[in-house]
């Protein structure tokens, strides 16, 4: 017998404490070995139209069918592409959706979204994302940010025009210099990741990062408990820090599996 890499996940949402509705759109598949966050930018008209055009889009990117038999369970990359590519493509299209459907719909003009996106490959995590939700993963203890924020606040904080320790006072904190939906090109971040059994991954809009610090969500994630129960308690975290934006957490868990 071998021993395989498998997926546990799960996911809560929130509108928060201010917000009217929720902008967030969310899907874990464990089957197919996809997670998405995707959160509709605030003060755009549609924002949550943008979001779960995003989750849409790229989920049917990824499992368009193909000639080729598939190889594994996790054999959505194998086929003709790259997993960076693949995901780019998906993304792209994404973006192209958004802009095309914003043209058509007035009520729509405007809209964008961030978005988070993660798929295991043979073993292999591939993950890309654009604007400021986030990857993090939870290895022995140490939680560690594998998503950089393409945000106002972390290119001031990287050209040292800010410093760390006014970035929480600083009152543009919320714009975002890349996001989906904002011009015909977009700049994607890729990377991979070598998941080990034990392992334990989180995914998640601002809502959560802007109402806890990284320890706070460490502490969570620690938690003993299956994925839906570990996110939940994350939202929970968020709106006892104030809920002043909806909140989106997708924890996924590395499991070994027996073939």
């Amino acid at each position: 017998m071998s021993k395989l890499l498998g997926l546990r996940m799960g996911y809560a949402t929130d509108p928060g404490k201010v917000r009217t509705h929720n902008e967030d759109a969310v899907l874990c598949d464990p089957a197919l070995g996809v997670a998405i966050v995707a959160d509709g930018m605030g003060g755009h008209k549609a924002g949550d139209v943008a979001a779960r055009l995003t989750i849409q889009a790229i989920t049917e990117a990824l499992s368009a069918p193909d000639d080729d038999p598939p190889q594994s369970r996790w054999s959505l990359f194998r086929r003709k592409a790259t997993g960076k590519d693949r995901l780019v493509d998906a993304i792209d299209r994404a973006n192209r959706i958004i802009i095309e459907t914003a043209k058509r719909k007035p009520e729509c003009s405007g809209m964008g979204t961030t978005v988070v996106a993660a798929v295991m490959d043979d073993g292999v995590l591939h993950y890309a994302h654009v604007g400021d939700s986030r990857l993090y993963r939870l290895r022995d203890d140490a939680l560690e940010q594998l998503t950089e924020d393409h945000s106002l606040v972390n290119e001031y904080l990287k050209l040292g025009v800010l410093k760390a320790d006014s970035a929480a006072r600083f009152p543009y904190k919320h714009i975002v210099v890349r996001a989906l939906g904002l011009s015909p090109g977009v700049d994607i971040d890729t990377a991979v990741d070598r998941p080990q059994v034990g392992d334990r991954y989180l995914l998640c809009s601002d809502g959560l990062t802007e109402m806890a610090d990284d320890d706070e969500v460490r502490a969570v994630l620690a938690r003993t408990g299956d994925p839906a129960t570990v996110a939940a308690a994350l939202v929970e975290l968020a709106l006892e820090g104030g809920g002043l934006d909806n909140i989106t957490a997708v924890v996924v868990d590395v499991v070994a599996e027996v073939s």
